[in-house]
């Protein structure tokens, strides 16, 4: 009898421990596949409508550090490594180069602009421990970085020289007035310009990883308005504003409201919900401002 009960105990033993083998061997889940760094910089749609090509993005940006890590023990200095992160990137991710590209296309494609080249440098640059600004200006973005005490600029937009010291003009050109969204076309996305336009812009700011990945909404917004679709642009533009409630997205915002408040095709329901979002975003982020 005894010995029954020990065949038993062990068979429901190897049984549970099958089991766990399974829940380890499982899939990421989709809580762990939203959270990976690259994915804040995928539109949410394309995160659960494209079959598993939320988790095809996440791997794909993997297998970059996993390679760069392999490189980075071979490097004596923070700044041959740098080189190498740049050029490395370049050649193998970044390849054609589309001002509105968004960063499924650059991780699917090597389709990239200024705001998804940055963006996958940042990531880079914040997985291996660089110290870094991301520079925001009226329609460019791009990357500072301190290495060995000296300020470096990764300009993602130039495959060639983009890895340059800053120097006392570059420095000119930037260090202006804080960006004025009154001087922002109105709908001048990120990306409509490039290092050599640095000049011709008024101000700029430093943001952060989440503020970047809202300009990635701004920027769909702006291509879903000029479709007329302006639904879909309140939805992109909401979701920029959650993450950067700056005055660039706060005046899209406007616009878009307009054009789905006069819209006759759009229901008055859909309306009055869009509306009510619009107010209850902007109110909100006043009240924060004066706490």
């Amino acid at each position: 009898m005894k010995g029954r009960r020990l065949i038993l105990l062990l068979l429901i033993c190897s049984i549970s421990s099958i089991c766990l083998g399974r829940v380890y061997d499982q899939e990421p889940t989709v809580k762990e596949i939203f959270q990976h760094p690259i994915n804040q910089f995928i539109i949410n749609e394309k995160l659960t409508s494209e079959d598993a090509n939320s988790l095809i993005f996440s791997e794909k940006f993997d297998q970059i550090i996993t390679k760069l890590e392999r490189v980075r023990s071979r490097k004596t200095s923070d700044a041959l490594f740098l080189r190498t992160i740049f050029y490395r990137v370049h050649k193998n991710s970044l390849v054609d180069y589309d001002k509105m590209a968004t960063m499924d296309e650059t991780l699917k494609t090597g389709q990239f602009g200024c705001l998804t080249g940055t963006a996958l440098y940042a990531l880079i640059l914040e997985h291996f421990g660089f110290n870094y600004d991301i520079i925001e200006l009226t329609n460019h973005v791009y990357i500072q970085v301190v290495v060995n005490d000296r300020l470096m600029v990764m300009e993602s937009t130039l495959p060639d020289e983009g890895l340059m010291k800053l120097n006392q003009e570059l420095t000119a050109k930037t260090e202006l007035d804080a960006l004025d969204p009154r001087n922002i076309g109105t709908l001048i996305t990120v990306g409509d310009g490039s290092a050599e336009e640095w000049n011709l812009v008024n101000g700029y700011n430093k943001i952060t990883l989440t503020e970047l990945s809202g300009l990635q909404y701004f920027n769909e917004s702006v291509r879903l308005y000029t479709d007329k679709e302006y639904v879909k642009a309140m939805e992109m533009i909401n979701e920029a504003y959650a993450r950067y409630p700056s005055n660039r997205n706060e005046k899209l915002m406007q616009l878009v409201i307009n054009k789905i408040l006069k819209y006759d095709l759009i229901k008055e329901e859909v309306k009055n919900k869009y509306l009510t979002q619009y107010v209850k975003l902007v109110k909100r982020n006043k009240l924060s401002q004066t706490k």
